[in-house]
């Protein structure tokens, strides 16, 4: 994780002084139950795939928010390829969205976009992300298949699991236009 915050913002965090960077990093992601995320109907759904289902894995892709503390690994992080963000909403209470906006976009702001950042920790061979709109609130998947990709305050009530895999890919393949 340090190479893409020393692409996108140089090393120790000095800048890229009118560079601007090429991609998001895109990343594999499963949760400790081994489920893999995928779009269905607009919401990303964490599930079993295998076989040749296994193309409709969704990887996550990210980029640095350069407004909040490095040392925290503020992530913007979206899927197809950085062309929509992850969201936690604009209300009161976080609600997980896709917006369509592009990560590159989003780095590019002067600032306002923690509702799209989440603060990575990594324990062991997992990684957490950690609503920056939201403090205390996790990016979950739920222990049956099939169900939507939340935020929960709870880790680990009623089986949410918080905890994933990542496996860095290179940029994905272009993805169709979504009908």
């Amino acid at each position: 994780m340090e190479a893409l915050f020393d692409e996108f913002l140089g090393k120790g965090g000095v800048g890229t002084a009118g560079r601007q960077p090429r991609q998001p990093y895109h990343y594999r992601v499963r949760d400790t139950d081994q489920k893999v995320l995928c779009l269905e109907q607009g919401r990303l759904v964490a599930t079993s795939l295998q076989g040749a289902n296994a193309a409709r894995e969704e990887l996550i892709s990210v980029v640095p928010n350069r407004h909040l503390e490095r040392s925290r690994y503020p992530l913007i992080v979206g899927i197809r390829g950085g062309s929509r963000a992850l969201s936690c909403g604009t209300g009161p209470q976080p609600q997980l969205q896709i917006e369509d906006v592009p990560l590159l976009e989003l780095f590019s702001w002067a600032a306002g976009a923690e509702r799209f950042t989440f603060y990575k920790s990594y324990s062991g061979s997992t990684h957490s992300f950690e609503a920056a709109a939201f403090p205390g609130h996790f990016l979950s998947t739920a222990p049956r298949a099939g169900e939507a990709l939340a935020l929960t305050a709870r880790p680990g009530h009623a089986g949410a699991i918080t905890t994933f895999y990542l496996e860095r890919e290179q940029a994905p393949s272009p993805v169709p236009a979504l009908q």
